[in-house]
């Protein structure tokens, strides 16, 4: 993996999470609400991490693909 690939997933749920703890050790949110924001945390998370590895992901098939298709053509 690229450097910047594994910034981009790590970075923003690290970013999401270190808001969370902040707010939930300085007592700024407490009881449902703290439970619906983790939740809802990890949800951004996900997705966002989702996003860009299917980017990457697609990304990849798709040269491979085009490998392919060079490879097909020369024979």
């Amino acid at each position: 993996m690229k450097a910047e690939l594994i910034l981009k997933v790590v970075l923003p749920p690290l970013i999401i999470f270190a808001i969370l703890v902040a707010l939930t050790i300085s007592k700024v949110i407490s009881g449902w609400s703290m439970y619906i924001l983790w939740i809802l945390g990890f949800v951004v998370a996900n997705l966002m991490v989702t996003k860009v590895t299917a980017k990457w992901s697609y990304q990849r098939r798709k040269q491979k693909r085009l490998q392919e298709q060079k490879k097909g053509q020369q024979k």
